[in-house]
Order: C-alpha cells, then sequence, then structure tokens
C-alpha cells in the first residue's frame, strides 16, 4: 500500500513546504504511436548572405565605402515555418540519422537609420544524431520540429564582386525529435520527459540486426521511474559542519531548496544549498580571526536516487560544483533527506574520494512519498488473484 507522510520538522520562520507531484501508474489500452526516442537539443549556425537586391546592394556598398553607418536587423521564424527533413543513415542501438533543417530568417538594412530594403535569407543547416533506430524504422517515423528561433547580425562585410557586402546572420535553434512507431499495447502508464542528446557520433559502427514484428525498445529510454520522492527545505538551520580531511568543525547555518523525484521521475529533480559561516573565531588555538567557510552548492548532475521505503528516506548522488567566493571546486555529493526525524545531510567529496564537507543532521521541513511502480502493481495483482 502506498505510504502518504505527513510535513514534520521545524523552521523559524515557518516557510511554505514544496508540495509532491505525484505521477501514479494506471493500466491503460491504448493504440498509439510508441515514443523510441525522443531528444531535445539546441545549436547555432552562422551564414554569410549576399544581398539580392541590386540597388541594395549599390547602396551598401557606397555607405560602407563613405563610412556611414549601416545596421542590419534580422526577424526571426516562427517554429512553425521551419522546415526539417530527417534520414536514417544506420539502424541500429543507437543508430545515427541525418536532420536537415531549413530556418527562413527576414533581414532588414538600414542606413543611417532608415530603411533601404529588406529580404529573407533561407539558411540550411545539417545534424547528426544518434537516435534509437532499430530496423523496421523508417525516415517517416522520425518527426523534428522546432520549437524556438532567434537570430542576430553583425555589420555588413565587404564581399568580393558580384556578390558584393555579405550580411552575417546568426540563428540559434532549439529542436525537438521523437523517433515513433504505430504499436496496440496494453500498459500501465505515467507522463515521461525527454533524455538529453548526451551519445556522442561515432566514426563508423556495425549493429547486427534480426528481424522482427515490431522494433524492439532500446535500453537507454524510456528511464527507469524513481521508487519515491521527497521535497526539503530549509532556511538559516543551526548547523555544526565538518570541513577538510583535519575535520574541522564550524558552526554556521543551512539553506537548502531540494525537489527529489517530483513526478516520480530523476529527469525532474534539482537541488540549491548554501552555507553560512557564523563561528567568530573558528577552533583553531591563535587569536587570528578564522577563515570564513561560507560556500553555495549547485549540482550538474543527478545521476541515481537511492529510496529505503522502510526508514522513509532517500538518498541522492551525483556531481556538482561548491564555490567560495566565487571560485568554483569540482566535488561529488550524497544528499540523504530523512522523514523521521525531518531533515537532511549533505556529504561532499574531493576527486579523490575523500570527504571535505559533511553537514551533519539538519532540520528541514520534508515531505516523502512512494512511488508506484511496474513492480508494486504486478505484485498487488498476484496478491489479489491468490486471494
Amino acid at each position: 500500500m502506498k505510504k502518504h507522510r505527513p510535513i514534520k520538522g521545524s523552521q523559524t520562520p515557518t516557510p511554505t513546504p514544496t508540495p509532491l507531484d505525484p505521477n501514479d501508474l494506471a493500466p491503460e489500452c491504448i493504440k498509439v504511436d510508441k515514443v523510441y526516442d525522443w531528444v531535445f537539443f539546441s545549436n547555432q549556425y552562422e551564414n554569410k548572405n549576399f544581398i539580392p537586391d541590386e540597388h541594395c546592394r549599390r547602396e551598401v556598398s557606397e555607405a560602407l565605402a563613405a563610412g556611414k553607418d549601416v545596421d542590419v536587423k534580422c526577424i526571426p521564424a516562427d517554429p512553425e515555418d521551419v522546415e526539417c527533413r530527417a534520414k536514417i543513415l544506420e539502424h541500429g542501438n543507437p543508430g545515427r540519422v541525418s536532420i536537415v533543417w531549413t530556418v527562413p530568417v527576414r533581414v532588414k538594412i538600414f542606413i543611417k537609420k532608415k530603411k533601404i530594403c529588406s529580404f529573407t535569407v533561407r539558411t540550411q543547416f545539417e545534424d547528426e544524431v544518434m537516435l534509437c533506430v532499430p530496423e523496421g524504422i523508417k525516415d517517416k517515423h522520425i518527426h523534428c520540429k522546432a520549437t524556438d528561433v532567434q537570430c542576430n547580425s553583425n555589420l555588413p562585410l565587404m564581399g568580393p564582386d558580384p556578390f558584393g557586402p555579405m550580411i552575417p546572420v546568426r540563428v540559434l535553434l532549439c529542436k525537438d525529435v521523437q523517433v515513433e512507431f504505430p504499436v496496440k499495447l496494453e500498459v500501465l502508464g505515467k507522463f515521461c520527459f525527454p533524455r538529453p542528446n548526451d551519445i556522442p557520433v561515432p566514426n563508423g559502427m556495425e549493429c547486427p540486426l534480426d528481424a522482427f514484428e515490431f522494433p524492439p525498445q532500446c535500453d537507454f529510454f524510456p528511464v527507469d521511474n524513481c521508487e519515491c520522492q521527497a521535497t526539503a527545505l530549509a532556511r538559516n538551520e543551526e548547523t555544526f559542519a565538518t570541513f577538510g580531511t583535519n575535520g574541522t568543525v564550524v558552526m554556521g547555518t543551512s539553506t537548502l531548496e531540494a525537489e527529489i523525484c517530483q513526478e516520480c521521475a530523476l529527469a525532474d529533480s534539482r537541488f540549491s544549498y548554501s552555507f553560512t559561516d557564523t563561528d567568530e573565531d573558528g577552533d583553531g588555538p591563535t587569536p587570528t580571526p578564522s577563515p570564513d567557510f561560507s560556500f553555495t552548492f549547485e549540482p550538474t548532475t543527478i545521476d541515481e536516487v537511492v529510496c529505503n521505503t522502510d526508514a522513509d528516506s532517500l538518498s541522492v548522488f551525483g556531481e556538482g560544483e561548491r564555490s567560495f567566493d566565487g571560485t568554483p571546486e569540482h566535488v561529488f555529493y550524497e544528499l540523504r533527506i530523512f522523514s523521521d526525524p525531518a531533515g537532511f545531510q549533505l556529504i561532499l567529496r574531493n576527486t579523490a574520494g575523500i570527504v571535505v564537507f559533511d553537514s551533519g543532521i539538519v532540520d528541514a521541513l520534508v515531505r516523502y512519498d512512494e512511488c508506484d511502480t511496474f513492480a508494486d502493481l504486478l505484485n498487488n495483482n498476484n496478491d489479489n488473484g491468490n486471494g
């Protein structure tokens, strides 16, 4: 049975705790396009474009030669006007896909702030992306679209005859690519999220493929669901922290905002932490003031969440940056969130695996809950059948 836990912990003053966003499984019978892969990424491109209007080219050339102010303004295309065409180069798990994007951009040219002409340039860019495209997936099953287009332009550049002045245009394109194939499924469903475009394109690869009725799903998508979820909130909570390899104890305050596995998805996780040193004279034998141990910490990756459902707690692991006065230090972290007693503990290790910071157990407002997983529902169904 799923357990819902009350809010625990003390705060002064008491803030509003972050609510949990559950993402419970439910049995569904569907006829649908199954998503075999889904990536979201962006790229910047820059092209130099000649001015198509002969009269405008001549005016811009004369203005540049005379040292007059020539300004260029570009207007980005609506994402719906961006065209894309995908072609599978190699099937595989993952396979290689080429995508050509065609982006129309409106360009306006001004001389002494007076508009001289405007025209549309159609720029084309090509990406190679590693996607889940097993045998049976075809080009038509790869759906690509632009979600946002931005552009800017620098001053015109003198170009060689007969092209005349060249207009540099830089385009930022945000892209969504999905691999879909129509299937009929009886499923246990919940919302899923895209993965990062983090598989490098190799120089060459060979993948043996077998024949099948439906293409098999790749092993890296969709990602596993979390077994539990939690939020934790602490503001200026008293902390006796341990610093360095020599175990220096420093008194201070901790501030933490954490949302782990919202909607029971690892991708929907975030947290931030800061420590403020309030120790006036430190614990050293000399009368000189102690160094300021205050720092901020931000995770760069959230790699794994380990749940302890018996103790109503979870542990988060990954890498991040600790910053003293703006100086970053790469560390590995372990964040533990407890429901009873309500609180958290943050442990940081250097690249050699040695503990360089331990917050100890700090009071916090905590919400904790278990997530429905496929195994939970299958076990419940088996128990009902045996009953």
